[in-house]
């Protein structure tokens, strides 16, 4: 029996700027069960307090308790680390939570990358190679490869860090999905035990195979990122295959799973 949820945030509760059908009702109808659900996203572009603000804003109901964040994770990280000094590769408001490190310097300690859209360019990516060469922990945020828009799916930072590991030769030290130690942090406090929490999300890699490696039980949404030719050359196989947010309910009563 399932008695607790992580949820997926962007492509299982909203695209871009458009809440997903079945979203809040989901969530309330979890509430009148009191089966409690946290958010786990893999989101670097903005601090936790102004997420939240964005998703209100949408029509979601949730607070900023719930959400736990990558870029939450990486502050977490270098402080357990003891980093005073960071090159922060990620948006401007984003930047917000690493307000207790020194950021301007020359010889950061940590090189920290999420996502910064369009703004790579070569000599951003040199600079990096250096600095990463002359001692600097490179720190991912995720490695996620793209992400759903609008337009369609868009390449994310993941495909950075890797020519920057590639270039260096070295290992960078990943703090979100599908890293365990990230669900261990999304998890404190549950009281549950593994096989008892649930992943719904849209991502076979960071959601669905991390979830599965924690031996939670899975749920792949077919909305977001899902697409039906990338899910069946995967072998990642989640528990459960659902059409959205919208009928996890119905799904979870006629099979028995609550």
């Amino acid at each position: 029996m399932i008695r607790a949820f992580l949820f997926d945030l962007d492509g299982v509760f909203y695209v871009d700027d458009q809440l997903l059908p079945g979203a809040n009702a989901t969530l309330e109808w979890l509430q009148e069960m009191q089966i409690p659900y946290r958010f786990i996203t893999n989101n670097t572009t903005l601090p936790r307090k102004q997420l939240t603000q964005k998703l209100n804003l949408l029509g979601l109901q949730l607070s900023e308790d719930q959400i736990v964040s990558a870029n939450y994770a990486g502050v977490l990280y270098l402080k357990k680390q003891g980093y005073q000094r960071c090159r922060l590769v990620l948006k401007r408001e984003a930047q917000a939570d690493y307000k207790d490190f020194d950021t301007a310097v020359d010889a950061p300690q940590a090189i920290v990358v999420g996502d910064i859209g369009e703004n790579w360019d070569y000599p951003l990516l040199n600079g990096l190679m250096n600095q990463i060469l002359e001692g600097a922990q490179l720190v991912a945020l995720h490695k996620g490869r793209y992400f759903q828009t609008e337009k369609g799916l868009t390449l994310d930072s993941g495909a950075f860090v890797a020519a920057l590991e590639h270039a260096t030769e070295t290992q960078a030290l990943v703090v979100g999905k599908p890293e365990p130690t990230f669900f261990e942090l999304a998890t404190q406090g549950l009281d549950c035990q593994a096989h008892e929490i649930a992943m719904v999300g849209d991502d076979l890699i960071n959601d669905i195979g991390g979830a599965q490696k924690m031996g939670y039980i899975s749920f792949l949404v077919k909305t977001g990122k899902f697409r039906n030719t990338l899910y069946q050359k995967s072998l990642i196989r989640p528990d459960h295959l659902i059409e959205s947010i919208g009928s996890l309910k119905e799904h979870l009563l006629t099979n028995g799973l609550i």
